[in-house]
Order: structure tokens, then sequence, then C-alpha cells
């Protein structure tokens, strides 16, 4: 364990300590209190030295790290408002700020907007700090009466207050500016389609097709558009194949089915040159999630244009060959893919959920890669999972890959969890992960990676799955953006 993983633990260990010595109510304690609160403070100025020296992106390479800033000052807050000593309407409206930011971050990862982290949340950091610090200070003043600086202790109280308020409100606004803006001017990306030429094609075997509910919308679907449906093969291998005749006359075909049905299509080479569409009926999704933006039943509107663009499309190659697909992960994720795929109901998200709960126990869940990014090699020690990804989210609308990701940019982009801590944590911290990427924060224990070409290896094989489908395990992939795939989108 690290000098950094060491100091953040310390920040949460001496919390209790600093609470029980308020409690004691001497001017001793009292005195102990704000030291091991000034070593706390002055450890994460260590940090962030330590991170400039070894010219780290961040001193946030903990995933603890930033819980511990948030409870340090809550915690002692609280017990401040417990004592009188705070206004609880003041700490309520510090939990309310976070409340609100995460649900807005929650709604812009939903809808494809970014929202940047905003340089002024470290000043709201620091003069919380002060608060809690000048609090503990005051504490001390009282029980010791050789001092009378309780009038400037005070104004240092009010001051930092008011900081933090004003701040948190700027804080709210631009959180929510930026969200109701990034809805009006929504980027676009491609053209729209004036006159239709559309077939579509539908997977019976998909789960969504065996609910006569989903059946209804997809004839509604093909009613208001007036194109017509026509069905696939249902075999593993090859399921379009013999498709070429139906699609021929056609610009425009529609994939009717799950993730696995339209990386299918990806794969077969009379439909590279055609513009695909999506149509879910499927289990988790990923693509209705990135084509429709997360609008729900917006592709049985009849007077809606399609938007036609470029999408990059990956080529992972494995010891077992090479496939086409649009997003894959190796590790934790892949081994939940394969037991999902195991008894398979008609409800994907409780096989996924079910899966989930196998593989906190019995898969997995540490790896060692080396990772060569553009011929630049990185090593990533007790990696819990890898995702590569030109779409940004993965099943059940969860946002996979946190920032902008270009569809069409010619790079891979990349998102790896990896915890600096005891192995012992690893699946706790993947679903910290998973939050964090819903919430669009890129932030320990995801690392942001990005790059034209790439390859993993690794001494022990791990599983892997691309598009939603379990491929087995391999010591090696390479991964490259091999062509450009018209798609149609809202």
């Amino acid at each position: 364990m690290n000098i950094s993983n060491l100091i953040a633990l310390f920040r949460i260990v001496v919390v209790p300590l600093i609470v029980y010595l308020i409690y004691q109510e001497t001017a001793s304690t009292s005195l102990w209190a704000v030291i091991f609160l000034f070593i706390a403070i002055f450890s994460t100025i260590v940090d962030d030295i330590i991170a400039k020296i070894r010219k780290e992106e961040t001193r946030f390479n903990s995933f603890i790290d930033p819980f511990a800033d948030k409870f340090l000052i809550v915690v002692i807050l609280f017990v401040f408002v417990l004592q009188k000593e705070f206004s609880l309407f003041i700490f309520l409206f510090f939990i309310f700020r976070d409340l609100v930011v995460i649900l807005f971050r929650w709604l812009a990862s939903h809808d494809d907007i970014d929202i940047k982290e905003e340089v002024y949340w470290n000043i709201c950091v620091i003069s919380q700090i002060v608060i809690v610090l000048s609090l503990l200070v005051k504490e001390y003043l009282i029980y010791d009466l050789g001092f009378s600086l309780f009038g400037s202790v005070n104004a240092v109280i009010t001051i930092a207050t008011a900081v933090t308020i004003i701040f948190m409100i700027v804080s709210i606004v631009h959180h929510s500016f930026t969200y109701f803006h990034g809805i009006r001017i929504r980027k676009k990306f491609g053209k729209k389609i004036s006159k239709e030429e559309m077939i579509i094609l539908a997977n019976k075997k998909s789960r969504g097709y065996k609910d006569n509910y989903r059946r209804r919308l997809l004839k509604v679907f093909s009613k208001r558009r007036n194109v017509p449906i026509n069905f696939f093969h249902l075999r593993k291998t090859d399921m379009f194949s013999g498709i070429d005749e139906k699609v021929k006359n056609y610009k425009h075909v529609v994939i009717a089915g799950g993730d696995g049905s339209f990386e299918g299509a990806l794969n077969y080479k009379p439909l590279e040159k055609k513009s695909l569409g999506f149509f879910p009926l499927g289990a988790g999704n990923a693509f209705y999630s990135y084509f429709y933006i997360g609008k729900r039943f917006e592709y049985l509107r009849s007077r809606f244009n399609f938007l036609e663009m470029k999408l990059d499309i990956l080529e992972l190659e494995w010891d077992k060959g090479k496939v086409q697909t649009s997003f894959l992960s190796l590790g934790v994720d892949a081994e939940v893919m394969r037991l999902s795929s195991k008894n398979r109901t008609q409800h994907g998200l409780f096989d996924y959920v079910a899966a989930s709960w196998k593989a906190l126990f019995k898969a997995k869940g540490d790896y060692d890669l080396s990772c060569t990014i553009d011929g630049k090699e990185k090593t990533l020690e007790n990696c819990v999972n890898f995702t590569f990804a030109k779409i940004p989210y993965i099943g059940y609308g969860i946002r996979a890959l946190p920032g902008v990701i270009e569809p069409n940019d010619g790079k891979i982009y990349g998102s790896a969890c990896i915890n600096s801590h005891s192995h012992f944590f690893n699946k706790p911290v993947r679903l910290w992960g998973l939050i964090l990427g819903t919430l669009g924060l890129n932030r320990p224990p995801l690392f942001k990676f990005k790059g034209k070409k790439i390859k993993i290896r690794s001494e022990v094989p791990f599983p892997l799955q691309a598009g939603g489908e379990f491929l087995g395990y391999t010591h090696w992939v390479k991964i490259r953006v091999l062509r450009k795939q018209k798609v149609l989108v809202i």
C-alpha cells in the first residue's frame, strides 16, 4: 500500500478519535482534537506534493480519498450541530447541495451531457475545513480561560460559512444551467434523413420478442413508418446469412433485437454499406440508450427524422479469432456476462443482478495487466475491470465511460477500474465505479484511457466479452478502430 493510500486511510481513522476528544470536554482533549485535525489537513498537502513530484495527474489515486474529505467534514460538523455550536439549517443546506448535484449529474449522464468538475469546488472544501478547524479552536478556548479570542474565531467561522454557502449556490446554478443548456443545444452528429428507404430485420429469439407488449410496439413502429418487417435466421453463427436479397434495395436497415443482434449485423459484410438503426427488443439495450439517448418510446413517433452519422467500429482480436464490436470489457464484467448467459429468463435485469451476485463471491476480480496504448507501456496492478467502447453506455442505460466520447474520431476510449488497496475490496470497488460512471465522474477507481491501438496482456487468463456476448478466456487482446459504420440515431 503506497503512502497516498495510508494518508487517505489516516484521514478516516482520525475522525472517530477527534469526535471522542470533543466529547471529553476538557482543554487538553480539545487541544489534541485541533492537533489531529491539523495533521489530517497537513497530510492532504503532503499528498499533493507527492503527486506533483511523481508527476501524477491527480492525487486521488485512492478511491477512499474523496470519501475521506467528505467524511471528516460531515461527521465533525454534525457533532457541533448536536452540541448546538453550528446551525442545523446550514448543515442541511450543505447536504441538500450534494443531493442536487448528484441528481443533475445523473440526469446529465443519462442524456449524454458532460458537466465538467467545477474548479471552485476546492474553495468549498477548504472553507468547510476552515469552519471545522475554527469550531475546534473555539471549543478549546471555551475550556482554556487563558484565551479570549472568541470574537476573532466567530468572525472566521462566519466568513468561512458565508463563502461556502455562496459557492455552493454557484455550484447548484452551474449544474442546473449546464444541464438545461445542454438539453437545448445538444450536439447533433450527422445529417437528417429526408427520405427513408427502410426495412426492419427482427430477431424472434430476442427476449423482448417473447413479450406481447414489445411485439405490439414493433408492429406500431413498422406501421407508422410504413416499413416491412423481415425475420432473420436463428442460428448462432451467420444469423444474417441469406438476407442479402431482402435488403439490397434498402439504404436503411433497422435491427430489431438486443445488443447481440446489432453486433451480429456489424459483423455481416453485406450490411457494412447500409445505415443501421436499432429497435430495442433485447434485455440490456446499450444501443437503445445510445441511439435514442435514453428517450422512452421516442422511436414510436412517426413525425421525427432519423439522423445518419458515422460510428467507429472496433476490431477485437484475441487468441481464438477476431470480431467487430462497439463495446467490450475484460475482467469481472465479462464474468457477469458469462454467468448471466446461463439459465436465461425473459427478465434480463433479473438475470444480470443474479449473475452479479454470483460474481461477487465466485468470479476472480484482480488482474495484473500489461497495457500498451499507441506504443506506450502501462502496468495496471489489481485491475478489476477494463472497458473499451465507442458508445458511452452498457446495458440498462448505465453509463460505462464518463466524459465526452467522439463517435468517429478514430480513437478507442477505455476506462479501467483499478483498486490501489487490498484486493479484498475489489468487488465493492467495481460497484462504486459503476456509480461514478452513471454520474459521469472520472475519479478513482476509474482511470480513463484513449488511443488508436491498444494491446492488453496478462500471465493469468482473463474473461472477455464483446457486445454483451461472453467470448471466453484469453491471455491477450488487441483492439483497433477498423472502419466506420453509418448508423441512424435521434
